[in-house]
C-alpha cells in the first residue's frame, strides 16, 4: 500500500527536478510542480493507504487539469492562422488521447491488483502536470537578451 503513494511521489519527483533546474535558469515565484508534490505530501501524510493515494493524486488532478485547460485556451489563442490554430487543437486531442489510453492501461494492470488504481491516479497526475508545465513555458514571454549582447550591438 506505502508502494502507491511512494510511486506517486517517484512519478512527481522527475517532474518537480526538472521544475527546478528550470526554476535556477529563471526564478519563478509559486512554482506549480512543487506547490503540488507539498500538497501530496500534507494529503498523504505517513499513510499506507493507496486508496487514499488515488483520492489524494486525483484531488491534485482536479487542481491542475483547470490551470490546464487554461494554457491550452491560451496557447490556442496565440495562433491567428486559422489551420495552425486547428493544428494545434488537432495536436492537443492526439496528447489527450494518449494520455487517456497510457493512463487506462497503467490502471488495468491485473498483477498490481487494488493498487492499479493509484497507479492511474499517478499517471493522470503526471501527464496533466507535465503538459501544463510545458505549455505555460511556451507562453512565457522570452526572456530580455543579456546586457552584454546589447551593448556589443551598440
Amino acid at each position: 500500500m506505502r508502494a502507491a503513494a511512494l510511486l506517486a511521489l517517484a512519478l512527481l519527483v522527475p517532474g518537480v527536478a526538472m521544475a527546478q533546474q528550470r526554476q535556477q535558469q529563471q526564478p519563478r515565484q509559486d512554482d506549480f510542480s512543487q506547490q503540488v508534490e507539498r500538497n501530496m505530501r500534507t494529503c498523504l501524510g505517513n499513510s499506507q493507504d493507496t486508496a487514499l493515494a488515488a483520492r489524494c493524486m486525483d484531488g491534485q488532478r482536479g487542481v491542475v487539469a483547470p490551470r490546464l485547460e487554461r494554457a491550452v485556451e491560451r496557447l490556442l489563442a496565440t495562433q491567428q492562422d486559422p489551420q495552425r490554430r486547428a493544428a494545434l487543437a488537432d495536436v492537443q486531442a492526439a496528447w489527450v488521447a494518449y494520455r487517456d489510453r497510457r493512463c487506462d492501461f497503467a490502471g488495468t494492470n491485473p498483477e498490481r491488483g487494488a493498487d492499479a488504481a493509484a497507479d492511474r491516479a499517478a499517471c493522470y497526475l503526471q501527464f496533466d502536470l507535465g503538459r501544463t508545465v510545458e505549455i505555460e513555458r511556451l507562453l512565457e514571454p522570452p526572456p530580455p537578451p543579456p546586457q552584454q549582447r546589447q551593448q556589443q550591438r551598440r
